[in-house]
């Protein structure tokens, strides 16, 4: 069977280009054409210099709902490379063209015509789709050029505007072997199984020691601790991996973001989420939670610097140039906690640290981190975690990409 292709392309050197490509023997099923009348059934080849083409490209799109439709931007286009998203382009093109990316491209928009479904290329064992997040999330993709391109390549028209950032350990590491399973693919089933009961889709892009969670948050919230119904499905996740398998997870919620080309930023804050001290839940903190206070951030880095040392609020205090009392009141509204709590959960912090990748006792972690006794430590470590220091440091820490060499913390 033949294919008709229409070139509705103005640049003549493009043009040369596309005809020379696609006389590939290939594509021998295919009839080139330059701007003729459309049959319903065409696939045209549109290049966008304007608004108004877009807005030809959708008049047609409505008359001919069979017609397949590549549009070619203009470098001064590319931002309006969401609106391919939106009418649900399979592909897009930004000038100069290239060999490599119009073929791959165009053979991903001629499957949908030919009904040969395309299978999803691979680079070193990982998909094309979990290569192009995480070049994103890394800031490998620096020009709108390349992640206009790079979104075309991608099998959903989803564009995420949030990032999480996932860690978690086997809280009885047999369990994992004796059962069949592994933990790294129960946690990524779970937590997209979970988002989709609510009709949401959301990509799992393993790294090492942890995964990033792209999802979109709905334009009507503000911040992400404000979207209620996510939260319910992350917890409701974080439970039924606990109960059904023994895997403790920890998510980082990163911040709302405008444009694709700010994953990155969400990335590295859904990361510093992770690590802060949890304002309410251990087990999902929000980077929109971390005071702003410039006094309470500043009296936090020297609680940093000096929690093993018999550090006192007044101290603090008196370094930010407040008074006790207005200090004390500013502290537990910024972040959640009082004074005492908040450095007994930095310590308890360091000690999760040192547990998991140092050899030292328990004894010597207390008196490092200037507990009275080592009792007093591991009762205090029980009561805000779960579980004993012995217990977690048997704990085993969820790998997410084996093959994947650089550490993430």
């Amino acid at each position: 069977m033949s294919y008709r292709v229409q070139l509705v392309v103005q640049d003549d050197q493009e043009k040369e280009k596309i005809e020379t490509w696609l006389a590939h023997p290939s594509f021998s099923n295919l009839i080139i054409q330059n701007e003729g009348s459309i049959l319903p059934d065409d696939i045209l080849i549109v290049e966008i210099t304007s608004l108004f083409d877009w807005v030809k490209v959708r008049r047609m799109m409505k008359q001919y709902q069979d017609i397949l439709i590549i549009p070619i931007l203009d470098q001064s286009m590319t931002k309006t490379s969401p609106i391919a998203i939106e009418l649900g382009l399979p592909s897009l093109l930004i000038k100069p063209l290239k060999s490599r990316s119009f073929y791959r491209n165009f053979k991903k928009a001629f499957s949908l015509r030919t009904e040969i479904p395309v299978i999803e290329e691979t680079v070193e064992g990982e998909s094309y789709r979990d290569m192009i997040w995480r070049r994103m999330l890394k800031g490998d993709i620096t020009s709108e050029v390349e992640m206009s391109e790079s979104l075309t390549l991608l099998p959903s028209a989803m564009v995420p505007n949030l990032v999480c950032c996932i860690q978690g350990f086997l809280i009885s590491p047999e369990r994992e072997k004796k059962e069949g399973w592994e933990a790294s693919s129960v946690v990524q089933k779970v937590i997209l199984k979970a988002f989709s009961a609510i009709g949401h889709e959301v990509y799992f892009v393993p790294f090492h020691k942890n995964a990033a969670l792209l999802l979109k948050v709905p334009s009507d919230v503000a911040t992400p601790s404000f979207w209620v119904e996510g939260e319910q499905v992350m917890f409701s996740a974080i439970k039924a991996l606990r109960e059904e398998y023994g895997i403790q997870l920890y998510i980082g919620v990163g911040s709302i973001c405008r444009e694709v080309m700010q994953l990155k930023s969400s990335y590295a804050n859904a990361k510093i989420a992770r690590m802060s001290v949890a304002k309410h839940e251990l087990w999902l903190r929000y980077f929109d939670e971390i005071p702003t206070n410039v006094s309470v951030q500043k009296s936090i880095d020297y609680i940093r610097s000096h929690y093993a040392e018999n550090i006192s609020m007044n101290k603090v205090a008196a370094k930010v140039n407040f008074s006790p009392t207005y200090f004390s009141r500013l502290f537990k509204k910024e972040t959640g906690h009082s004074f005492v709590s908040y450095v007994t959960l930095v310590k308890l912090q360091r000690s999760i640290w040192l547990l998991r990748r140092t050899n030292q006792t328990i004894e010597e972690i207390a008196m490092e981190l200037g507990f009275n006794t080592p009792n007093y430590f591991s009762a205090t470590f029980k009561k805000e975690i779960g579980w004993s220091p012995s217990q977690y440091r048997a704990t085993k820490e969820i790998l997410f990409s084996h093959s994947w060499v650089e550490d993430d913390f």
